[in-house]
């Protein structure tokens, strides 16, 4: 099975597919990974206590098919506004490569059908996409449980992936100056976004735990990172307020 991307995330992926020779931050080949979202309701007086007695037998099922890797987390809406944010839970699925992507889901088609319909028992899930999820600053810390923060970023007309880059590594720095633990990912938008998105890219920002997302904030807000961050970015990007999730890890086999 070929597995074809929008022209959005194809044009996103040729924009941001350059060459730079630089310090560890600045890849000479940005890797893009495939990054499914599924945004979901629960169904028939269903809850997450359901949605997880199934987790042990999708595991099994996955276990059958580890040469295909992929991992997978719940994300429970925190802090959002009613008119942003409409669905119960949203289920994260990350795979290293779009070849394996595709195989898993081959694989789920053929052997998933029955367990799939007991997942569709207990949820609906009306919105699904795929993204291209480009690793800004992996996370340093993972854990079982974690808090993401996500916001629609524009880039500003003029703007080079190149310059865009520059930034990224001189804020790299500075994170590494303040021993930051969390991620950075941008997740350009595929098959299933919105058609008419206004958005270049999702900024993702990830913590192991809400202390460690309050001791990133408390030296962003109050020790100068905002300043630090202006400085280095400018008016490269046009972002929007962050809406905050929590996050369960269901599988793991990230290398």
């Amino acid at each position: 099975m070929q597995l074809k991307l929008s022209a959005a995330l194809s044009a996103a992926l040729l924009l941001f597919s350059f060459n730079i020779h630089s310090d560890d931050h600045m890849s000479s080949n940005p890797v893009f990974v495939p990054v499914e979202i599924q945004q979901c309701k629960f169904a028939n007086n269903k809850d997450m206590d359901d949605f997880l007695k199934l987790i042990p037998a999708w595991n099994d099922l996955l276990d059958e098919y580890s040469q295909f890797p992929y991992s997978g987390w719940t994300v429970t809406p925190h802090y959002r506004s009613g008119s942003t944010v409409s669905f119960d839970f949203a289920w994260l699925g990350v795979s290293d490569s779009w070849e394996n992507f595709g195989s898993i889901y081959d694989a789920w088609f053929v052997d998933g059908s029955d367990l799939a319909k007991k997942f569709d028992k207990i949820r609906t899930c009306e919105t699904q996409t795929i993204f291209g999820s480009q690793a800004i600053r992996p996370a340093k810390t993972r854990s079982e449980t974690g808090v993401m923060l996500v916001s629609n970023c524009t880039l500003k007309e003029g703007t080079t992936p190149v310059e865009l880059a520059m930034a990224d590594s001189k804020w790299n720095e500075y994170l590494d100056s303040i021993d930051s633990e969390g991620g950075i990912y941008r997740w350009f938008p595929g098959p299933g976004a919105e058609v008419d998105a206004e958005y270049t890219f999702k900024n993702v920002l990830t913590n192991s735990s809400m202390t460690e997302w309050g001791k990133s904030s408390e030296i962003y807000v109050n020790g100068g990172g905002i300043p630090v961050q202006m400085q280095i970015y400018g008016d490269m990007l046009d972002c929007d307020a962050p809406r905050m999730y929590q996050t369960s890890n269901m599988r793991d086999v990230r290398n």
